[in-house]
């Protein structure tokens, strides 16, 4: 299991009209960061970063059912910590850096928020 604690949330990252997380780690530059929700990996080995078997995320208690992962998540994931929850349908074309969950609904999320990828 992979975890990493909510330490940054950008002024523009949470909006009730999109249904998406935008994920990063510490290395976010100040743009992305106005966008994004900054994780930090409670590990600093990105070998453990890896998503084998990714089944299900949880943010504090809520959990999510991973419906489908892009394939450019996995390396994003490990380079720079990056993936966007998307908290809607699996579309014909999905993002190739997306996690498509189930529940749609938007996450209680704050900064101190534990996210499990397992």
């Amino acid at each position: 299991m992979l975890e990493a604690k909510v330490v940054e949330i950008g002024p523009e990252a949470i909006s009730k009209d999109d249904p998406l997380i935008i994920l990063f780690d510490e290395t976010a530059s100040v743009q992305l960061r106005r966008v994004s929700v900054v994780q930090h990996f409670l590990d600093l080995n990105s070998e453990e970063r890896k998503l084998k078997n990714l089944e299900k995320i949880s943010i504090d208690n809520q959990i999510y059912e991973v419906k489908h992962i892009g394939e450019l998540v996995q390396s994003n994931m490990e380079m720079i910590g990056h993936a966007t929850l998307f908290f809607e349908p699996v579309p014909e074309e999905p993002q190739h850096s997306g996690i498509y969950v189930k529940p749609y609904k938007l996450p209680d999320i704050s900064v101190g928020s534990v996210i499990k990828y397992y």
